[in-house]
């Protein structure tokens, strides 16, 4: 390979608190990195366990990473933003403290910007679920399908107006699964009164929402080239889980934004978990940066809050966190005249209870191959990157379907008869004995 001077700087934040069992594993995905060009920046937020001295060892390692050891709680967002004003000009991509990078992940990126001359890429994850003590095995799952495609940016906002559902696949946010150049993050922040990128308390899809108003088109990859980790600590499930450990983590993050409401037209209150609510927010935030050029369909409130309701019915939340994402929604309907439409919802809605067993073991679903994760010899975060990548490329040459297809037709070939008569026993040439 040529030397890092012909590449172009590609950075991976790592914005992380208390992840001391994770984030070697996370890091030892980036350290085996090969593209020439590459720097890892660890923004730690405080950690009381022995996060910062794995991430000092690991430095001393591989000068490639930098640490960022603030003594005093910065807050997610504020967290993200800090790390994200370390980056030199390039492209940046962002994973949490549990995720990790496909083998030559960061290579593929690269020649997928080169080849499509775009600024903004997204694809689709492998996925990691650390050994739990319900599932102590874990759980490694490839996505199917293959290819490159090139979005345009007006069709995913318009789609997500509708459905209010960002977390789509299609989501070009720069967290986990995707990478953006750093020239796109700067015309975000251009737009902000306090030059900051993160306007929403959730950096995550808000990320995709406004870098797709940012451009007309953005590539999407079927190829994985990172690992959506879901461990016990993730912050997405905290808010779901009825532990102290995770309740204590939720209400730290309430707090923390407390001061930064969701867009006034949500009738500016506290953020939610609810993902219809949280897509409205970041569309009516990214709508008023100044000059903005992102479009689309208006929000019907409607429809809203019959998502809200959708999703409180298909989604579980404890009693508590249940109640307190009711008033919010109710006072939305207030702001927009819709407390009918509340109360009769409130009345016809019922709550499916699940009481479905999980699954154990391997199975191949209509748009994922899940594996035991142990059974299958990935034991840990590091060895999913190579798992990744290997099983990919097999699956890419070969689809599954197809192979299955051909054992079948092959043990049919082979099952296939012809027939003879039987012989003369009275012939006695062919008698040896």
């Amino acid at each position: 390979m040529s030397q890092s001077g012909d590449y172009p700087l590609f950075t991976v934040i790592i914005p992380t608190k208390n992840r001391a069992e994770y984030i070697r594993d996370v890091l030892r995905t980036c350290m085996i990195q090969e593209y020439p060009n590459f720097e890892i920046i660890v923004s730690d937020d405080g950690s009381v366990d022995n996060s910062v001295e794995i991430v000092r060892e690991l430095a001393k390692r591989d000068n490639r990473i930098k640490l960022f050891a603030h003594e005093k709680c910065l807050g997610m967002r504020d967290n993200f933003e800090f790390a994200l004003n370390q980056v030199r000009p390039g492209y940046v991509m962002a994973l949490g403290g549990d995720d990790g990078l496909v083998v030559d992940g960061i290579q593929r990126m690269y020649e997928i910007l080169r080849e499509t001359n775009k600024e903004l890429l997204t694809w689709t994850t492998s996925f990691y679920q650390y050994p739990t003590s319900e599932d102590p095995s874990g759980k490694f799952i490839l996505r199917k399908g293959r290819g490159i495609v090139i979005y345009k940016s007006g069709e995913y906002l318009n789609k997500i107006s509708h459905t209010l559902w960002y977390i789509s696949e299609d989501c070009p946010m720069f967290y986990i699964k995707g990478v953006v150049s750093t020239r796109l993050v700067e015309k975000v922040k251009s737009r902000t009164i306090d030059h900051c990128f993160y306007s929403c308390p959730t950096p995550d899809g808000f990320s995709g929402v406004v870098l797709a108003g940012e451009v007309d088109e953005y590539v999407f990859s079927r190829e994985p080239l990172s690992i959506g980790g879901s461990s016990p600590k993730s912050q997405g499930k905290a808010y779901l889980r009825t532990d102290p450990e995770s309740r204590k983590e939720s209400e730290l993050f309430f707090r923390q934004n407390a001061d930064r409401p969701m867009h006034r037209e949500l009738a500016s209150q506290p953020y939610s978990p609810l993902i219809a609510l949280m897509t409205a927010d970041y569309l009516l935030t990214a709508r008023d940066l100044p000059g903005w050029p992102g479009k689309y369909t208006p929000i019907d409130f409607e429809n809203l809050i019959r998502k809200c309701f959708d999703e409180v019915a298909n989604r579980y939340f404890e009693k508590e966190l249940l109640i307190r994402e009711l008033k919010i929604v109710r006072k939305i309907a207030e702001q927009h005249n819709l407390i009918k439409l509340f109360d009769r919802l409130m009345q016809t809605t019922k709550k499916k209870i699940r009481h479905r067993k999980k699954i154990f073991g391997s199975v191949i679903t209509r748009d994922s191959i899940i594996f035991d994760a142990s059974a299958a010899g990935i034991n840990s975060l590091y060895d999913a990157a190579f798992a990744t990548k290997y099983l990919y490329n097999i699956y890419s040459h070969m689809p599954l379907s197809r192979v299955f297809n051909n054992i079948i037709k092959t043990i049919l070939k082979n099952r296939k008869y012809s027939y003879e008569a039987l012989p003369d026993i009275n012939d006695v040439s062919s008698t040896k004995f």
